[in-house]
């Protein structure tokens, strides 16, 4: 198959609140208007950081010609659904296991290995594993 892609799916603090020409709206904004006491985007951020340093990991374990790694936004379904579309079925997967998966690919901290979803909020070491097991059995066939 080549050089594999590993896709992690997670919030970007840029789309949260809105983009555009026109601006964004962040949490120091939100707060300085009154509209919050709290930050808004606290939920994105923490599952930032933990994706963040799953990113990390992979780039640690595996070398950029074996694994392309992406972040994508749950929400940039433009991008998202179609490339899990063409690596699951790129895969082998069926018209209706890779439906399922398109689905399951826009789960907040999805771990998506050649349009397979394998966990969902990994720690680092979970989504090393599970990227390492599903390229060896897939090399073993």
């Amino acid at each position: 198959m080549g050089r594999h892609r590993v896709v992690l799916v997670r919030e970007w603090d840029r789309q949260v609140g809105g983009s555009g020409c026109c601006g964004r709206l962040g949490g120091d904004a939100l707060g300085t208007v009154g509209m919050f006491d709290d930050d808004p985007y606290a939920h994105a951020r923490a599952d930032m950081t933990r994706m963040g340093a799953v990113y990390l990991a992979l780039r640690e374990r595996f070398d950029e010609d074996q694994v392309e790694v992406v972040v994508a936004d749950p929400r940039n379904s433009a991008w998202l659904l179609p490339a899990v579309w063409r690596d699951a079925r790129r895969r082998g997967l069926s018209v209706g296991a890779a439906l399922r998966q398109v689905n399951a690919a826009t789960a907040a901290c999805a771990l998506v290995c050649d349009g397979q979803v394998l966990l969902t909020g990994p720690t680092p070491e979970q989504a090393v594993a599970a990227v390492a097991a599903d390229l060896a059995a897939r090399a073993a066939h």
